[in-house]
């Protein structure tokens, strides 16, 4: 698959930048669409910020730690060396573990915030999730663009520099979501962040389309057919044969049959509020995606 792989480039950070001061200047306006009843008491700013009991049981996690460290290699005599936990510890030797630890002394002390600064950051975070499911296209080429997150959060951080939301701090002190609740991004109601950043990029040069990668691989894997085993990607029928490790040559009707019945992701859906109809290659057809692959593998 040498010229699919050829064919992505960077969405430009300039442009990046233009669509964030449009929406920049408007946050306020923007804050309040998206949480009637307040930024503090919304999902999108616990990402940032630990409450009374999330901040306690980080304390006990660092507690934890430090203390089956010292139960193994310190010198404290104060620590009884009671070795660790087995494989599947019990109720009670969980507890007869935490019962021999000092108790935790923590205050816990809310963290100023800006509800500006906040929603600027999970933009730059939406705008990255954007082309994880479409990509950016020019009127002018076909290459497809990607948005490489880093570059999305610092063109936030140097607009809302520019713009003045950072109140004298340090552009570079720009908020990130907290490395703790990464894991929740997935129960995050995306769609409404989505919409407003795909409403803002109509006033670009540049097209959203969509290209499933994995189903231009499973085409080049059937057209050129690697005879050494060790070489192919390993493909499973469906999740009962992957648990069960039962590999299978990938039949291409049935695999685009399956990606016909699968549900859109939120940016596929945003893109249909915006637009009311589904980006362009959704969904993805057999006979669009074989001449797709042509038109690639002919470029090169």
């Amino acid at each position: 698959m040498t010229n699919l792989l050829n064919n992505h480039k960077l969405f430009p950070r300039k442009v990046m930048i233009n669509v964030f001061t449009d929406l920049f200047k408007i946050l306020p306006e923007l804050i309040e669409e998206l949480t009637p009843d307040g930024w503090e008491k919304s999902a999108y700013h616990a990402l940032f910020h630990l409450n009374t009991r999330e901040h306690f049981f980080e304390q006990l996690y660092y507690r934890v730690i430090d203390h089956n460290f010292e139960q193994q290699y310190g010198t404290d005599s104060r620590i009884q060396k009671t070795g660790i936990l087995s494989e599947n510890p019990t109720d009670e030797e969980i507890w007869d573990v935490l019962n021999t630890m000092v108790p935790i002394q923590t205050s816990y002390k809310k963290e100023l915030y800006s509800p500006e600064l906040e929603l600027a950051s999970l933009l730059a975070e939406a705008l990255f999730l954007i082309s994880r499911d479409l990509y950016f296209q020019s009127k002018d080429s076909d290459y497809w663009l990607e948005v490489h997150p880093d570059v999305a959060n610092n063109a936030a951080a140097i607009v809302a520099r520019d713009v003045g939301i950072f109140e004298g701090a340090s552009y570079m002190q720009f908020p990130k979501i907290h490395w703790y609740k990464r894991t929740l991004l997935r129960k995050i109601k995306w769609l409404p962040l989505l919409k407003i950043l795909i409403r803002a990029l109509q006033k670009t040069d540049y097209s959203l389309v969509y290209v499933d990668l994995e189903l231009l691989s499973i085409i080049d894997e059937t057209l050129n057919e690697d005879t050494d085993a060790s070489n192919k990607i390993p493909n499973y029928k469906n999740m009962e044969h992957y648990r069960l490790g039962i590999t299978s040559d990938p039949d291409v009707d049935e695999v685009f049959d399956n990606a016909a019945r699968e549900l859109p992701s939120e940016t596929v859906v945003a893109y249909f509020d915006v637009y009311g109809d589904w980006p362009p290659g959704y969904p993805p057809t057999k006979e669009e995606y074989f001449k797709l692959y042509n038109k690639l593998e002919n470029k090169g």
